[in-house]
């Protein structure tokens, strides 16, 4: 004995812990997200399918029949080779609708009560052999390595074992749809083990036993062990059967739709394991010939299914023979788990479910999760029974295809309800029914009977079927269940419901068909209606779930968006407890109801678009012609400039097209299907308004909406069916620039005036100037001389009202600008002086911080004007002894020049018009208000803006933006700007 047992237990628990242990990390996000969650994480997790079969009993099958062994990788590796034709539809629908297993998949596909139970009862009696295989491989091997304990004893504590990491594995959630990352990933884990250690053998048994390459040809071609192999091997007939019987077991077996469909949501993964598992199944089978010669050539007397571990006991190599039962322990144990995991959800769903009466009284998930623990472990209990019932030296291939032929039988249902829109429930029930007799008279029954007949003489029997009777257990059950099946569905109607789902199974459309109205109104009368079947903490659950996954909301009120609500927690939940307990749950508490006469469907438009969209390719004829101008005009209404909604009876949005996106900034995805009320208050109050008017077209009717104020012409028209089409057309930019060029009309004819004033005025005031000018030349007297000094002050304030009516008129006369390079802190400096020379004491003192290398490029005589005009103004408001601040700073391109006081402020309507011609807010004949005017005109000659805004608690800052000029600076001869 190389390994006692408690160093075989402690290896297997040491390798349980591992596998359980890199589980746990991944689902707690201890391993990165992109090696847990990569597609080549999961093709390999498919490895699953190779269990003690592989391992173990494809030795035995090429040691009684050759080549032919490969039947079993070539079969299953045809699956996903040939994806498209079966696996992607079965993918398709089962992804769509969370279907967690073949019982649920048919159950679907043929709706009646019964039809997931008997697919289940089925299932149940072809798979409990094979687990019991996985028990018998494991306990042999371990009983080779060491025989101190008996069989029985070593196959309990391995159900034992196996049960409790069952339920770790796979029995947290109460969802299969709660994806168990982790298993998928301990299962890659044991993929790999399997695949490097049957590796590893065949390399040892190539390069050690037989010391190379040559030297193993060379035996072949002296031995008569290839001969024989050839001679051995399965005539057509039963080869062909061999291999479609693997090929079902692939697509049907629970465990493999559990790895491939139920715990995985990437529909990419089974473009990705069209080649990835043949190319392992393939490296898997190249290992067995080099394994089975070297234990041909080394003589080992171990039964062939145990020749890898014959090899390590046979050449007393204990890595070797650690990695032969590392090997296959973890090959069967994966199955295992893995399968008794579906076999269990599959039982709760459709065995216990269908008797459960729906009540919201009791915690009814907690009820799932625990029947789901129990029935695991009562599974593994059952396949202990039936191991110990089957003896201890069965042929491993033998009971392996047992399994697999009444697996075949649900081939023709699988493959009719994709493709055979007349398949109905009641020819599944007879094909399987007929099938599954034929297989128990001819296969099982025969068995039992050794077995029984055994155990009564007291003697120990190996089942092993010949050829022929594989060939007539797998083609006549098959030919009969599909001669039932077929005649049955010909003689019996097929439902509505099953025409339905006929449809979807057989369309690519992930859409599903209108099915009628809800009788709810909101989100929180379904979950109401819900928790009367599975209780009020269940309902919201699935509630949020229901909302997350359709990005809704729990106010949401649309029809439609309820009904999408209704069947996503249906589908949901079938991932919890099956399809036909959650459509009998929901056909109970959320029933549909026929649309009455002259009611409109609560379907949206946008799912019709959509499903026409997707059938669209099989539309001929006038359909097709019809559809294109449909498209055509749908793409016209989305693509008007005009902004184009409809609403219907109910004020439901119906349409919403481009431009209407993009004047309000709501996207149509956030107002399909509400009602307009829905809207932004200013939109509402704007379509309640216009649609309850007399008048179906408003002109020019202001909006505040919250990015800036529209200006919108409106018109409605009433449709035949009672609908309200709208047409917007947003004018405020045409209305803006009509504002503008009434505003230089009046401009205009302003500055005409003034030219037209100064005229007329200047020349009196001129004489009236020179008059008083000679009243000091012609008297002394001291009253003329002062009405004479009176009257040259008024006439110079007349002389300049009059300039500034001049400038005023001519502003925009760019070439009268003498550019040129302007210190900006002079030219504040200088403007102060200015102010300085007034004999009107005020005590205002002027802060100046300009730096010295603020420079613009300009006129500095204008500048200096509009600086004096500014700080005049400062000034005036401005309390006595207060103070003015002039500041700057440099933004990008520009000087940033502020003047700020801290008089009273200003008001809205002041800052809007302050900069107007005219407008002045001091008193009579202390100001012509064109003095911000002119200064306005003055810096829009220099590319800049000039602007106010009110400085809080008090004061007004006047903002000026000139173009910065970078001094000129010569190094070396050379300038730079």
């Amino acid at each position: 004995m190389i390994f006692s047992l408690s160093q075989i237990f402690g290896i297997s628990l040491v390798y349980l812990s591992v596998l359980f242990g890199s589980a746990y990390a991944t689902e707690r996000g201890w391993i990165p997200r992109s090696i847990t969650h990569n597609r080549a994480i999961r093709v390999i997790s498919l490895g699953v399918y190779a269990g003690a079969l592989s391992f173990y009993g494809t030795l035995g099958f090429a040691q009684d029949y050759g080549a032919s062994f490969m039947l079993y990788y070539f079969g299953a590796s045809a699956v996903f080779m040939l994806a498209p034709l079966l696996l992607n539809p079965i993918a398709r629908i089962s992804l769509a609708h969370k279907l967690g297993s073949l019982a649920d998949l048919l159950a679907f596909r043929y709706p009646r009560p019964w039809v997931g139970g008997i697919v289940t009862l089925f299932l149940l009696t072809g798979a409990i052999p094979l687990i019991a295989l996985q028990i018998q491989a494991v306990t042999e091997s371990v009983h080779l390595i060491n025989q101190n304990i008996s069989r029985s004893t070593l196959a309990m504590i391995f159900c034992t074992t196996m049960a409790g990491f069952a339920i770790l594995f796979g029995a947290r959630h109460v969802s299969t749809r709660n994806k168990h990352e982790g298993l998928v990933f301990a299962l890659a884990l044991e993929s790999l083990l399997k695949l490097f250690a049957f590796t590893a053998i065949a390399a040892y048994a190539i390069f050690a036993v037989f010391g190379g390459i040559d030297n193993l040809n060379h035996w072949l071609e002296t031995s008569y062990a290839l001969k024989s192999h050839v001679d051995k091997e399965l005539s057509e007939g039963p080869s062909r059967l061999m291999l479609l019987t693997f090929f079902a077991g692939a697509v049907a077996m629970p465990h493999m739709f559990h790895i491939l469909l139920t715990e995985n949501d990437d529909a990419g993964v089974i473009r990705s394991a069209r080649w990835g598992f043949p190319v392992y199944m393939l490296l898997l089978g190249m290992c067995v010939a080099p394994i089975l010669w070297a234990a041909q050539y080394l003589q080992i007397s171990t039964p062939a299914e145990f020749f890898a571990i014959g090899i390590g006991m046979a050449e007393k190599n204990p890595a070797l023979l650690l990695l032969a039962f590392l090997g296959g322990f973890a090959a069967c144990s994966g199955v295992l788990i893995v399968l008794t995991l579906a076999l269990a959800t599959m039982s709760v769903n459709h065995l216990v479910l269908p008797s459960y009466r729906f009540s919201g009284n009791w915690d009814f998930f907690s009820f799932l999760l625990n029947t789901r623990r129990t029935l695991i472990v009562a599974i593994i209990l059952t396949a202990y029974g039936l191991y110990q019932l089957f003896g201890e030296q069965q042929n491993l291939m033998a009971l392996g295809l047992v399994s697999f032929i009444g697996t075949l039988q649900f081939l023709p249902g699988l493959i009719a309800a994709f493709y055979w829109r007349e398949a109905n429930s009641y020819g599944l029930l007879a094909g399987l029914l007929t099938g599954f007799l034929f297989w128990g008279v001819i296969l099982l029954f025969p068995l039992l009977i050794d077995i029984v007949s055994a155990a009564v003489f007291e003697t120990q029997k190996e089942f092993i079927p010949n050829p022929d009777i594989w060939f007539v257990g797998s083609v006549v059950p098959l030919a009969a269940n599909i001669v039932a099946f077929v005649l049955f569905s010909k003689l019996t109607t097929s439902g509505q419901e099953e025409i339905v789902a006929a449809e979807e199974c057989m369309s690519d459309s992930p859409i599903k068909p209108y099915q009628g109205e809800l009788g709810v109104t909101s989100v929180m009368e379904i979950q109401d209606q819900l928790a009367t079947g599975i209780g009020d903490l269940g309902a919201n659950d699935q509630i949020q779930l229901g909302l997350r996954d359709l990005s809704l909301s729990y106010q949401e009120q649309r029809p439609f968006a309820l009904l999408q609500l209704r069947n996503q927690i249906e589908s949901n939940l079938t991932s919890v407890v099956g399809q036909t307990m959650a459509h009998r749950l929901f056909t109970q508490v959320l029933p549909f109801r026929a649309v009455l006469p002259g009611e409109r469907p609560a379907e949206s438009l946008q799912s019709l678009e959509s499903r026409f969209e997707y059938h669209q390719s099989r539309l001929t004829g006038l359909a097709a012609e019809l559809n294109i101008l449909r498209r055509y005009h749908r793409q016209l209404l989305q693509d008007l400039p005009a902004a184009v909604c409809t609403l219907d009876d109910t004020d439901r949005i119906l349409t919403w097209n481009k431009a209407m996106v993009e004047l309000t900034g709501i996207s149509a995805d956030g107002v399909l299907d509400y009602p307009y009320q829905m809207l932004p208050q200013a939109w509402t109050r704007l379509f309640s308004e216009f649609i309850a008017a007399d008048e179906n077209d408003l002109l020019k009717r202001e909006l505040e909406s919250a990015s800036q104020p529209l200006t919108l012409n409106l018109h409605k028209r009433a449709t035949d069916t009672g609908d309200v089409l709208i047409v917007i057309q947003d004018v405020t930019e045409e209305q803006t620039l009509e504002r503008q060029l009434m505003h230089n009309q009046r401009l205009a004819a302003i500055g005409q005036l003034a030219a037209g004033v100064a005229h007329e005025v200047g020349n009196p005031v001129t004489g009236i100037a020179c008059l008083a000018q000679n009243i000091p030349i012609e008297t002394q007297d001291p009253e003329l001389l002062s009405i004479s000094k009176e009257v040259l002050q008024q006439t110079d304030r007349i002389s300049s009202i009059l300039n500034s009516l001049v400038n005023f008129a001519h502003r925009g006369s760019e070439d009268r600008i003498q550019y040129a390079q302007v210190n900006i802190e002079q030219c504040v400096d200088e403007a102060i002086y200015l102010l300085s020379l007034s004999k009107e004491p005020t005590g205002i003192e002027f802060e100046n911080t300009v730096s010295k290398d603020a420079r613009t490029l300009g006129d500095s005589q204008r500048l200096l004007q509009v600086f004096v005009n500014i700080l005049s103004n400062a000034r005036d408001a401005s309390p006595r002894h207060g103070s003015v601040q002039i500041t700057a700073s440099e933004q990008q391109q520009n000087l940033v020049i502020h003047v700020e006081d801290h008089g009273t402020g200003i008001s809205e309507q002041d800052r809007v018009s302050m900069f107007e011609p005219f407008y002045t807010t001091k008193d009579p004949g202390k100001g012509t208000g064109l003095g911000l005017a002119i200064a306005t005109t003055i810096i829009q000659e220099h590319d800049g803006t000039i602007e106010a805004e009110s400085v809080q608690p008090t004061g007004t800052r006047i903002i000026i933006r000139l173009p910065k000029h970078l001094p000129t600076v010569t190094v070396d001869s050379r300038s730079y700007s």
